[in-house]
């Protein structure tokens, strides 16, 4: 056996197991609650929402699949999405799932040698792009693969005014606009099944490479069938409305967005930027996030618990001195109850006020985030999963809640733990596999069909499953992004002037690294400029580091926006080479926490976002949207 422990399944309480069905049977029952109301999928487009109902979402997407399907795309055939995360991501997926395709979503902000990669590894020969500017950025840097032979561009035009000395003459291209007319002339529809590939996504590796995750339509649609039934008293139909705004390539939100189609949702996609603008315009009752918002929040509140004078600062620290407090008294709680409605009132607000389904996942939420945020009356639920078991694992819900803990497993999976401590899964939404990748399947997929996740875990006496690190060398930061710190690390060593480096940054909202210089090289770089100065007092030169930063610099430009090097610092001590990433955590740990003191780190921080908020928190007014 490869566990040492119990098996823990998901409660005796609400939810169920469905297999047997497709993604687009989710839209099918979606169209039934919502057959003669209005638009459901909503759309910021020029300072307005754009509006579709069900039943035009589900027509738009049928026509584009036969469309596809007249234009020669096979079934069976990948095709990638490189799109920003609106509706139009969801009608091409849609789209794609109706006509029998395969979709590898691809964030438009990846370096161009990982979208070439994933275009090549996946075979992909059509591609389906957010708008012809991005197709023709991507044209420049070489990203899309020689495979490529057709592009997409959504456009509402039927033709399409594209300099032709910047096409490939192997590429053909077709707007929406065009290829729905196609559908339209040519109606097709192919039969799907439960076991047919939906798509393929790629994830980090651990060496620096990326490896494609492949998900059914059964693993997709009865992951998330079985957590939307597990919601106490979630509904079905239009009293429930969500505000989509993290990236639709990642699984987590597209798994919650097939949720919404099968239970009849509004749902209306935002951005990072203008997400707090919308919470309180929409007003939503169910919100995913991952950690890093939440933190923002957390931190501008404590600003204005210090800067607030007067009554309303005595109020403000009165109130957020409760909320901190995670066991309370009865007169304790008797006046939180009095700071919710007194102080707290107007950051509710600044979440729309109607947040029944308060949801973070992607990376691990504090325990005192997650302690204030429930004190102040948005209760968050915490939850854990991975691309591989299509997204949700488990998650903290009624009596299984606790702060630091990501609750027990929805119906269907089983949990347990490996001798080692590591968190293994077994479950009907598990991947199929590695895409053309044996050896990284069999490494992490055991012949009993347990998938071992590479995170280290414990449960509570309950039976409710705590994180308490990675086995694996990657690491996610609090914005649910993975950060691969070997390669880059290999690549600060390939300076004469780094003996070793270790990059840090586990739940943190930014990388940050330690540098271990040279001493010999050092040495020699301060007598070219002139220094003559102690070791230690070159650690913290302004010429030495400008030195430093220039390599860091070169670097960064290399890697993507959300894994490079915002901070580090020169230190004199010797590393140990046998120890490992969580030792040499613990030994440098003061200077880490230096790393990640408060300070103005303008490469991470989007533009402000005003929100209008009632006088006494006025100062979260200056709270700022949120970046990938």
């Amino acid at each position: 056996m490869v566990a040492h422990c119990s098996i823990y399944f998901a409660p005796n309480a609400k939810g169920s197991v469905a297999l047997g069905h497709t993604i687009p049977e989710l839209l099918d029952r979606g169209c039934e609650l919502a057959a003669g109301t209005g638009a459901r999928f909503h759309q910021w487009t020029a300072g307005q929402w754009q509006s579709w109902s069900f039943s035009a979402f589900r027509q738009t997407a049928a026509d584009w699949a036969a469309g596809l399907a007249a234009w020669g795309v096979s079934p069976g055939e990948r095709v990638a999405l490189i799109m920003y995360s609106d509706v139009q991501f969801g009608l091409a997926d849609m789209a794609c799932l109706l006509s029998r395709l395969v979709t590898v979503p691809v964030e438009p902000s990846q370096p161009a040698a990982s979208t070439r990669f994933m275009l090549q590894d996946s075979g992909a020969r059509t591609v389906v792009v957010s708008s012809r500017a991005l197709l023709l950025r991507l044209l420049r840097q070489q990203a899309i693969a020689e495979t490529v032979c057709r592009a997409v561009v959504v456009d509402a035009s039927e033709t399409l005014s594209l300099p032709s000395e910047q096409l490939p003459d192997r590429l053909e291209i077709i707007t929406s606009a065009r290829l729905r007319q196609l559908g339209q002339s040519a109606p097709t529809r192919r039969e799907i099944y439960p076991s047919d590939l939906a798509t393929i996504v790629y994830t980090a590796d651990e060496s620096g490479g990326l490896k494609g995750a492949m998900l059914t339509h059964e693993n997709l649609s009865a992951d998330i069938w079985a957590a939307f039934s597990s919601m106490p008293r979630l509904t079905l139909g239009e009293a429930e409305t969500a505000l989509s705004f993290l990236p639709l390539n990642h699984i987590f939100a597209r798994a919650f967005l097939y949720g919404h189609y099968r239970y009849g949702h509004h749902v209306y996609f935002s951005t990072p930027k203008r997400v707090m603008k919308h919470l309180q315009a929409v007003r939503p009752t169910i919100f995913i996030t991952v950690p890093r918002l939440l933190e923002k929040v957390y931190e501008q509140v404590e600003v204005s618990v210090k800067k607030t004078r007067g009554w309303r600062g005595w109020l403000l620290r009165w109130g957020w001195q409760l909320a901190q407090q995670e066991q309370l008294s009865w007169s304790a709680y008797l006046q939180l109850w009095i700071a919710r409605w007194l102080v707290f009132r107007p950051l509710r607000q600044a979440f729309g006020g109607r947040l029944r389904y308060f949801i973070c996942g992607g990376a691990a939420l504090k325990p005192e985030i997650a302690i204030a945020f429930h004190a102040v009356g948005l209760p968050v639920k915490q939850g854990y999963g991975l691309t591989e078991t299509s997204s949700v694992v488990s998650y903290t819900r009624g009596r299984w809640s606790q702060p630091g803990t990501v609750g027990v497993p929805i119906p269907g999976v089983e949990l347990r733990l490996a001798k080692d401590g590591e968190v293994l899964v077994k479950s009907p939404y598990t991947m199929q596999g590695y895409y053309h990748n044996p050896a990284a399947t069999q490494a992490v997929l055991d012949a009993d069909g347990w998938f071992h996740t590479g995170d280290y875990g414990e449960f509570s006496p309950e039976g409710l499953l705590r994180l308490c690190g990675c086995k694996k060398q990657l690491f996610k930061l609090s914005t649910g992004k993975y950060i691969m710190p070997q390669p880059i690390e290999a690549q600060l060593r390939q300076s004469a002037l780094v003996q070793q480096a270790v990059v840090v940054g586990p739940q943190q909202k930014f990388c940050a690294a330690l540098i271990f210089p040279e001493r010999s090289s050092l040495a020699i770089e301060a007598a070219s400029v002139g220094l003559s100065l102690s070791r230690e007092a070159l650690l913290t030169n302004s010429i030495i580091l400008a030195r430093y930063q220039t390599l860091v610099d070169r670097i960064n430009a290399e890697l993507p926006h959300w894994s490079t090097i915002k901070r580090f610092c020169l230190l004199e001590a010797q590393l140990d080479a046998q120890l490992s990433r969580a030792e040499i955590y613990q030994q440098f740990a003061a200077a880490i926490d230096s790393l990640y003191r408060d300070r103005d780190v303008t490469a991470v921080e989007p533009p402000a976002v005003r929100s209008r908020l009632p006088l006494l928190l006025r100062p979260l007014a200056s709270l700022r949207g949120f970046a990938h």
